[in-house]
């Protein structure tokens, strides 16, 4: 039995701690079999013992980066090991498989081409789809869809929502695995549907509920981030659209240029006196108040851009009030445009949009928030991705080949009192 246990809990150690395991280590997961014999158990009693040690251990609920100096801030390379976990985690959010562990293991890992191909046999991997799952689904706020109560009238329920989610996900998969350059999620002319989902767009139902690829060229509208009603949904309020939260999620989620927190006496939108007013007339005070028209004049726009969607993304051309909808907007610095196909143009060409990008996808990579430090990296990483084709897969290898990604440094010790 020991014999048996020690192949085995060094196998499972090795995987869960991500890294060889010391031969004293594997000794003292095998001493739990000997307790469990002391105690007249049988073998397989102290070998469950041994792999709640192994899961129980910090070496398993945490990614242990060491420091040779933990108070020194200049920069290191992380460990193959170290790097493996990083990657791992990075795309698949999950532990490194037996391949990425064994070209970590051989100290091979660093090597630029050994990195690249490691990078994109993972995303190749089914695994993947968890850049979907977590990364879409928190820039592009997909699982806030999980959590929106439109108002009975507009006709949500679970089966649209289910596709709205499908919908986005299938379409962002295609920039994983696809040949399609990440600026054109803003878009692209295609999508995914299903009958319901059809019939709320307005356009032909493939036949079924399977979701299908469809063309939009007859559907400009729908083409790219902002026609997708997950995203509408999630950026409107139960009872009526809000140009702010949706010119706000363009301007952080895509810009990078979100606005200060608004004042804490900041008033909401004012009841409709003249029901022939639509939104963007009744919200123009919030632009002739002085403490509110800095933000506003920058938020609202976009938002307004957005304005022929209603607050489940079906497509309207007058409010519910019998208003006609003005979808026209002026940013500061005088660009102008008109509907939604406009305002993304205006957004697609924005100098700001490829950095912006990077950095959401560089926070997601190394777990933490992008500082002001990070500035130069940010625009490398854009400047690289950019050049070699713009893709998701030419930005996720200019990260990881980047000295955030690869370095770490310790942190200076703290004076106490």
């Amino acid at each position: 039995p020991e014999a048996c246990a020690r192949e085995l809990l060094k196998t499972f150690a090795r995987r869960a701690w991500r890294r060889p395991v010391t031969p004293e280590e594997v000794e003292r997961l095998v001493a739990f079999v000997a307790l469990a014999r002391q105690q007249g158990d049988a073998p397989e009693v102290g070998v469950k013992l041994a792999l709640r040690a192994v899961l129980v251990s910090p070496h398993f609920l945490f990614r242990v980066e060491l420091d040779p100096a933990p108070t020194s801030t200049v920069p290191h390379a992380v460990s193959d090991l170290e790097l493996a976990s990083r990657l791992s985690y990075f795309l698949w959010s999950s532990m490194p498989d037996e391949a990425l562990l064994q070209a970590a293991e051989g100290g091979h890992l660093h090597e630029p081409e050994v990195l690249e191909a490691q990078v994109r046999r993972m995303l190749a991997d089914p695994k993947a789809h968890a850049l979907v799952d977590n990364f879409a689904g928190q820039w592009l706020y997909t699982r806030a869809l999980d959590f929106s109560q439109p108002e009975s009238r507009y006709g949500f329920d679970e089966p649209l929502r289910e596709a709205m989610r499908q919908e986005m996900q299938l379409v962002f998969q295609e920039f994983v695995t696809g040949d399609h350059r990440l600026k054109d999620l803003l878009d692209a002319p295609f999508t995914y549907v299903n009958d319901r989902l059809a019939s709320h767009y307005g356009l032909p139902k493939p036949g079924g509920t399977a979701m299908t690829r469809v063309e939009l060229k007859d559907h400009p509208e729908r083409a790219g981030l902002f026609g997708k009603g997950a995203l509408l949904t999630v950026t409107a309020n139960p009872d009526r659209t809000s140009p702010v939260k949706r010119g706000v999620w363009v301007l952080e989620q895509l810009l990078c240029k979100g606005p200060p927190p608004p004042p804490p006496d900041a008033g909401g939108l004012a009841p409709a006196v003249d029901p022939t007013l639509n939104i963007k007339a009744r919200m123009a005070q919030h632009r002739v108040d002085p403490t509110c028209s800095g933000c506003h004049t920058l938020m609202d726009p976009l938002g307004f851009g957005m304005e022929n969607f209603d607050p489940v993304g079906r497509w309207r051309t007058k409010e519910e009030g019998g208003a006609v909808v003005d979808p026209s907007g002026e940013l500061p610095g005088g660009k102008a445009f008109n509907g939604v196909t406009e305002m993304r143009a205006v957004v697609k060409q924005d100098p700001d949009l490829s950095a912006c990008m990077t950095r959401h996808l560089l926070t997601y990579a190394l777990g933490r928030g992008a500082e002001e430090q990070d500035r130069c990296t940010v625009r490398d990483i854009s400047q690289q991705a950019e050049t070699r084709g713009g893709r998701l897969t030419d930005y996720i290898l200019a990260i990881v080949r980047s000295d955030a990604f690869l370095q770490r440094r310790g942190e200076p010790e703290e004076h106490k009192p």
